[in-house]
């Protein structure tokens, strides 16, 4: 198939579901020849197969624990190696913990700091010397959240923090080269990431969605958890923009807003 990014190569991480599989779909419907990362296999495929319902070209799955130092590095050179022109690291995948501090795990907080922050400067920088070395336009898009500006962030939120000040200083580090750098905020959106979280910290959610008149799972809940299919959409339209304008950073969230303290 032909399209916007036809003979672009783009790793997306954390595309086994959400809002990673969401922007491997979409990117596929426009030509992009896809990497996807993520930690189960058979996930993957599935979104592999989606791409290619879509009209995509096939898609590449690479199994990885982003955990683990070296393989999000070493999947980057591969892909360099392989093709003439690695243009987008799409920095999606990330886990959440919601429990306070003081009742919090050492390493349930090393799991958001290893995948939300580590994995993702890890891959960044390993994309930049690819990019470079490609001598052509490249984009590294990370996505954050909106708890990353919450009165009271906890450790996810200050992971997210983290992914916003690594993007500020990779903007000002690469202002002389064609690689641009956009952070993308969610606010809620339809995802894995409460696939770990304790029975009541779910009751907190719920509790939550009802003070702000959302039946946790009801018919109006779209208005507080929205359709990933909308941050595929932005991500497309910052890659099909020309190299020489930078969106820093895009937040995008529900009409409802979630718990900001």
């Amino acid at each position: 198939m032909t399209g916007s990014l036809e003979g672009k190569a783009v790793i997306v991480t954390g595309a086994s579901s959400g809002i990673g599989r969401a922007i491997a779909v979409e990117l596929g419907k426009v030509g992009a020849e896809l990497w996807l990362v993520g930690r189960n296999q058979s996930e993957l495929d599935a979104t592999a197969q989606m791409i290619r319902d879509a009209g995509g070209s096939q898609a590449h799955t690479a199994p990885m624990d982003l955990r683990e130092r070296g393989p999000l590095a070493a999947l980057v050179e591969r892909v360099a190696g392989q093709h003439p022109h690695l243009f987008a690291l799409i920095n999606n995948a990330g886990v959440m913990y919601p429990e306070p501090i003081l009742s919090g795990s050492v390493d349930r907080w090393q799991a958001m700091l290893d995948i939300n922050v580590m994995a993702m400067l890890e891959g960044c920088k390993s994309a930049v010397e690819a990019m470079r070395a490609h001598a052509r336009p490249g984009h590294l898009i990370n996505v954050g959240s909106v708890q990353a500006r919450f009165e009271v962030p906890g450790v996810y939120g200050i992971s997210k923090q983290a992914v916003e000040a690594i993007g500020v200083s990779l903007r000002e580090e690469l202002e002389q080269d064609d690689i641009r750098v956009c952070t993308i905020i969610p606010g809620g959106f339809e995802t894995q990431l409460a696939r770990g979280f304790r029975q009541e910290e779910l009751a907190h959610v719920a509790s939550s969605f009802e003070s702000r008149g959302v039946a946790f799972g009801g018919d109006g809940a779209h208005r507080l958890v929205s359709d990933p299919q909308h941050i595929a959409n932005i991500v497309r339209y910052v890659l099909e923009q020309p190299i020489d304008i930078n969106f820093q950073e895009i937040l995008i969230r529900p009409p409802v807003s979630t718990k900001a303290s």
